[in-house]
């Protein structure tokens, strides 16, 4: 790639689930990929292993050209946290910024090595469910979605699957977690990439998010939001409306 690429130093972030992955890209060269299962969260590790990442390769923010993130789905406060960081990076500098799924940055380099195949990702959502997706790499247009992404039962992902025509790659924590897409994984047709073969991929963000925002432009940086799939499991408490101040739809 020309040094003179407008992104040519791309920084990512990936926090839709428990494991944070940083990546820094120059050119068609990957600086470094850092992977790693958070103790506690995000939030209290992020910043402070994006510096060490930086101070790694003798950069700081203003040598960065792009800024990327995984949009989820994930976590809700992963997600929230992991977004927030890459959006005061990219505005402390005035940087442009850009999300890409962080399913199909997952399945990334196995679209990639398998394009023979249909590549699914899926991570385990809690409820008995898993955020799923399918991709496929096409050598002109890149990585396609094949199976949208959704909220599936880890029985409705079976029933997307049998109805895939040729060869599935499955990978993602969900497979671990849930003994039916255990069982998928032992099928035949069906090769399986375990957890330590196939993390969350910040690498994925940052080629998929570069390859986005040549194609489509940055995103702005204020509308951009995480891409949650279903309801966070948080709820307000139900109190009763004051007299004086009604709720507001009525």
């Amino acid at each position: 790639m020309p040094t003179s690429h407008p992104y040519r130093r791309v920084l990512a972030i990936d926090t839709a689930t428990p494991v944070q992955a940083i990546c820094l890209v120059d050119g068609d060269t990957c600086l470094e990929h850092r992977v790693l299962k958070v103790r506690y969260n995000h939030g209290s590790s992020l910043l402070k292993n994006v510096d060490t990442l930086l101070a790694s390769q003798g950069l700081d923010l203003g040598d960065l050209d792009l800024f990327c993130a995984g949009l989820g789905p994930g976590s809700f406060t992963a997600l929230r946290v992991g977004l927030a960081t890459a959006k005061a990076l990219s505005r402390s500098r005035e940087k442009p910024i850009t999300g890409v799924s962080s399913l199909a940055a997952q399945a990334y380099a196995a679209a990639c090595a398998r394009q023979d195949a249909t590549v699914i990702t899926a991570i385990d959502a809690r409820r008995a469910e898993v955020y799923a997706g399918g991709y496929r790499w096409d050598p002109d247009q890149g990585l396609l979605t094949a199976v949208p992404e959704a909220a599936l039962s880890p029985r409705a992902l079976v029933d997307a699957v049998e109805a895939i025509d040729g060869p599935v790659v499955l990978l993602g924590d969900g497979v671990q977690t849930y003994a039916e897409l255990q069982r998928l994984a032992a099928r035949d047709g069906v090769d399986h990439l375990p957890l330590a073969l196939a993390p969350p991929s910040a690498l994925g963000v940052a080629l998929l998010g570069r390859a986005r925002a040549l194609r489509d432009g940055p995103d702005d940086r204020i509308s951009l939001e995480p891409n949650y799939l279903r309801p966070s499991d948080a709820k307000l408490p139900n109190i009763a409306p004051h007299p004086d101040y009604p709720h507001p739809d009525e």
